[in-house]
């Protein structure tokens, strides 16, 4: 699934990364970390009074619930990763501060494939280059362009927590949702928003990212890319 962190397809986010340690990087990539789609999601949220300000800030993603968010990205009978020890940190300066898990990945043989960056906030994941200097997932060698996910309700996402999330739309205006813990439903939809038939959960649809709140769900999900055998 492509995950886009600037204006241009191509641009990267220069980071000041190094091992075993969280460094800040400068106005440029902050500027740059300002586009972010997840980030814009959950503020959009909370101007459409779906989120309170306590809702936006998340939680951390552990380096356990990093590993296993790998899964849905790449088939982890034939590849592996390990987290590297290396933590990237952007956004200082504008007082939200994302931190990044820095991931290797190898095959069967040991052999490296790659390097991933994840977002211990929303999940997002990056091609991690190295140097501080973070591309596109569509560049990772794992990437398969025909898992891209391709913009609506429905598919399977990933939020925080390691929280999952399946929707269903077999008709016009309403889809049908589980949560991984167990929650389930049908909301009707109005556009880009939809609400649960009970009114406790609401949902924002941007790009490739569903906001919920309420529930006890609350946060970011974002699209996963089925993984081809």
């Amino acid at each position: 699934m492509k995950r886009s962190i600037a204006v241009t397809a191509l641009c990267v986010l220069v980071l000041s990364g190094c091992a075993g340690q969280t460094d800040t990087v400068g106005p440029a990539a902050e500027e740059a970390g300002k586009v972010n789609p997840q980030m814009q999601a959950l503020e959009q949220a909370e101007q459409a009074g779906l989120l309170d300000g306590d809702a936006v800030s998340g939680g951390t993603l552990s380096e356990e619930e990093v590993l296993r968010q790998m899964g849905e990205l790449f088939d982890t009978a034939r590849y592996m990763a390990a987290a590297t020890g290396e933590t990237l940190s952007v956004g200082a300066e504008a007082g939200r501060t994302h931190e990044y898990l820095v991931v290797e990945v190898r095959d069967e043989m040991g052999e490296s494939v790659g390097k991933l960056a994840v977002d211990r906030e929303t999940g997002e994941t990056y091609h991690y280059l190295g140097d501080g200097v973070l591309d596109d997932y569509a560049t990772f060698p794992l990437y398969d362009p025909a898992a891209v996910h391709t913009y609506g309700w429905a598919g399977s996402y990933a939020g925080p927590a390691s929280v999952g999330l399946e929707i269903v739309q077999e008709e016009e205006g309403r889809l049908t949702y589980c949560f991984s813990d167990g929650t389930e439903g049908v909301a009707d939809i109005t556009g880009e928003t939809a609400k649960s038939a009970d009114g406790e959960i609401n949902f924002l649809l941007a790009e490739n990212i569903v906001t919920v709140a309420g529930g006890g769900l609350t946060g970011n999900y974002t699209a996963q890319p089925a993984v081809t055998e």
